[in-house]
């Protein structure tokens, strides 16, 4: 069988290491299996009075033998580990660490506790019994590993026979409760330590991820210790996090404080009696004007609502629907009412429904819904109020099932309320920690208000250019988000955040990202393909990322709600709209140009194939008392400035696309010229004298001699700088 030889590592004074190359049969092995053959190795730092060892001198090699019985395999790694060298002598004990499958031996070093080697042996030793279960094991032994000085040499020799006999007393012990029953359970579960370190710090990179993220490199000591914590169940979660912007889900539990209910305005309702003597007569006027266009239909029940009363038709057998929607116009007439809206068939019945606005409406009032089961028990923190129904029932939505919204209606239909109920319902539903906020409002005045929150993920924002940035920010979040997924084996943050927890790493919790934009048509003026590739962007993927977007806006036109953009939003919101093409851009259906406003809403959610008509909240007067609430009992915690992300932008599109290629060019230079740009970049003259006139702004070139060529101050140091920069802002 083949071999497999590790060639290192050479140890320096200041505890680190160079030259850690694995190679197999002479060839240099990948570099992903080399990262997971990495080497982390500690070392004592040593004496005042030390020499200093050549690196050469403390240059060993393990040479390890697959084809070895594994009792072998233990007995001659000592010996090749504590071989003596003419130059240099070792004293501290160092534990490594072979983790052993068909087809690999990787190796890992740290230091451990001498107690610790004998179960990662008896993992290995008795991989028979779990061949079933396992697929690799653990296998550790012990050798000696820093320098010292020529003066206590004798010591040292005594300390590394020292090392050696305890090495070989750790081997006759393994294999003494090698017959022990309680092996076996000791071999399991020290292979699932090793497996886990395996996984924790070797993590496929997906091919989706353009940014690195900001990752933990673990080391296999810390990877260990985790496995260890998320092993006890009954643990207490730590305290507050290492960074100052993280607050753990316990500690934010303890000091945020919902809002009450008392908060809001109390429901309000009308005269019922009256309402169903105008029903009764509506009844009768219908029952009447079908008849007189000879249609073999009549009332058969009503519902009133908030703000419309639906009045179910029974038709006749053989009777056609279309003559009843034929009718639209003249039951308008008929019954004197603004609009009418008519629903053939309701669905899951065999009734015809004419919806008819009611004499006296009833504004619905958000502690309405709030107070419902159904808000109360939900347990999702983006459960949000939408509004009642045609049958007075409070009617809720998971964000998280939505995942993007479309909120569109004219001026005055009730958006920005619909709006606002959303954002209070978060409010009175999700920690600052579990769901942040971006607010993007051009109008500037309609989520003011809400500046200051904790919730929220930056300041709300108000320049279209800043929120087509911030919408950048947030694909690149959602890239790292994906990258973390990914490292954690997992496929949705649901299950990323549950695993942190149960590791007990609070501050690895991700919160969910709820993205508000009041008015996409000033987004789409300013920055459209920007703003509608970032948008779909997001819609596209960003769900199991756990980022939501809603969009609202006022001009439901198609250069506004473009195919791209309402192709990756499911969820759709109709008010009140001036035409029939209006509410098809909206819905792909008529009908949200018969609502009255004011909140009357057609609502399509998710997956369903007809919408519903809604009544939605009214939350106004109650918001700043609210909003004053929750900003009392903590600051927010900005994540960017929205400002930075802009002023990043234009100073990115003030530079040149091959800037950064002639900086590389002219770095390996004495002179430059325009016309040497010309021919080396092949480009024009203009572009090629801007290029100049940057650089001599910079002062990385000097200035004009006549027809002479620019000198070059720009080194290569220089250059690296400028490359660091530059990854910096990425």
């Amino acid at each position: 069988m083949d071999d497999l030889h590790y060639q290192g590592p050479i140890f320096q004074h200041n505890n680190s290491y160079q030259n850690s190359n694995w190679r197999h049969e002479g060839y240099a092995l990948p570099k992903a299996t080399q990262r997971l053959l990495h080497a982390q190795v500690s070392t004592a730092k040593p004496t005042a009075a030390a020499p200093k060892v050549p690196l050469s001198s403390a240059h060993h090699q393990v040479h390890v033998n697959k084809s070895k019985p594994v009792n072998e395999l233990i007995n001659t790694i000592p010996a090749a580990l504590t071989r003596p060298h003419s130059q240099v002598d070792y004293q501290a004990l160092l534990t490594t660490y072979f983790i052993k499958n068909d087809d690999e031996v990787y190796l890992f070093t740290d230091d451990i506790a001498p107690s610790d080697i004998a179960p990662e042996l008896d993992a290995v030793s008795d991989e028979t019994s779990i061949a079933a279960d396992v697929d690799s094991a653990v296998l550790t032994t012990t050798s000696a590993a820093t320098p010292t000085s020529a003066a206590s040499a004798a010591t040292d020799a005594a300390l590394v026979s020292q090392a050696v006999q305890t090495a070989s007393a750790a081997v006759t012990a393994i294999k003494d409760q090698q017959s022990s029953a309680a092996a076996h359970s000791t071999a399991l579960t020290n292979w699932q330590q090793a497996r886990w370190v395996k996984e924790q710090m070797h993590s496929k990179k997906p091919k989706l991820v353009r940014h690195s993220p900001s990752l933990l490199q673990q080391s296999v000591h810390q990877a260990m210790q985790s496995y260890h914590r998320e092993q006890k169940q009954n643990s207490t979660a730590p305290a507050m996090s290492s960074s100052s912007n993280e607050v753990t889900q316990q500690s934010s539990a303890t000091k945020y404080q919902f809002p009450s209910l008392d908060l809001l305005a109390a429901p309000t309702n009308t005269d019922q009696t009256q309402m169903r003597i105008w029903a009764e007569k509506q009844v009768k006027i219908l029952n009447e004007t079908l008849a007189a266009f000879h249609v073999q239909a009549q009332v058969a029940r009503y519902t009133i609502g908030p703000t419309v009363t639906q009045f179910e038709i029974s038709l006749a057998r053989g009777v056609k629907v279309n003559k009843i929607t034929n009718l639209n116009d003249d039951l308008k007439l008929a019954l004197a009412a603004r609009d009418i809206r008519i629903e053939a068939p309701i669905p899951g019945k065999n009734t015809v429904g004419i919806e008819i606005p009611n004499l006296l409406s009833r504004t619905v009032m958000l502690a309405e819904v709030l107070r419902s089961d159904a808000f109360q028990k939900s347990k999702s923190p983006l459960t949000v109020a939408l509004g009642v129904d045609l049958f007075g029932k409070p009617m809720v939505a998971d964000i998280g099932e939505m995942p993007h919204g479309l909120i569109a209606g004219a001026t005055g239909s009730g958006k920005s309320v619909f709006i606002n109920s959303i954002l209070i319902s978060l409010l009175y539903k999700a920690l600052p920690t579990e769901v942040k906020l971006l607010l993007i409002d051009p109008k500037a005045v309609e989520l003011a208000p809400y500046n200051g929150l904790p919730h929220l993920l930056a300041p709300v924002i108000s320049d279209p250019k800043a929120a087509a940035e911030a919408l950048k920010w947030t694909v690149n979040e959602m890239e790292n988000r994906y990258q973390k997924l990914a490292a954690a084996g997992v496929r949705n943050i649901q299950q990323f955040n549950e695993r942190a927890k149960a590791h007990g790493d609070y501050g690895l919790v991700m919160p969910y990202i709820v993205i508000i934009i009041d008015e996409l048509a000033d987004l789409m003026m300013v920055a459209s393909n920007e703003v509608q590739d970032y948008i779909a962007r997001i819609t596209q993927k960003a769900r199991a990322a756990g980022i939501h977007l809603l969009v609202a806006t006022q001009r439901p036109s198609v250069d506004v709600i473009t195919g791209t953009i309402k192709n990756n939003i499911p969820t759709r919101v109709a008010f009140m709209v001036a035409s029939q093409i209006d509410s098809r851009t909206i819905l792909d259906t008529a009908g949200a140009e018969r609502l009255l406003g004011r909140g009357d809403m057609l609502y399509l959610g998710n997956g369903k194939g007809q919408p519903i008509r809604l009544q939605g909240t009214y939350v106004e007067p109650e918001i700043d008392a609210i909003v004053a609430f929750v900003k009392q009992q903590m600051p927010p915690h900005y994540l960017f400035n929205p400002d930075n992300l802009l002023k990043a932008a234009v100073a990115e599109e003030s530079e040149d696309a091959i800037f950064g290629q002639v900086l590389e060019y002219i770095a390996n230079e004495k002179q430059v010229s325009t016309s040497k740009l010309q021919r080396v970049f092949s480009i024009g003259y203009n572009r090629a004298a801007n290029l100049i006139d940057e650089l001599e702004s910079r002062h990385y070139i000097s200035t004009a001699h006549g027809s002479k060529p620019r000198d070059i101050y720009f080194t290569k140091d220089d250059l690296q700088k400028y490359q660091e920069k530059q990854i910096a802002h990425l």
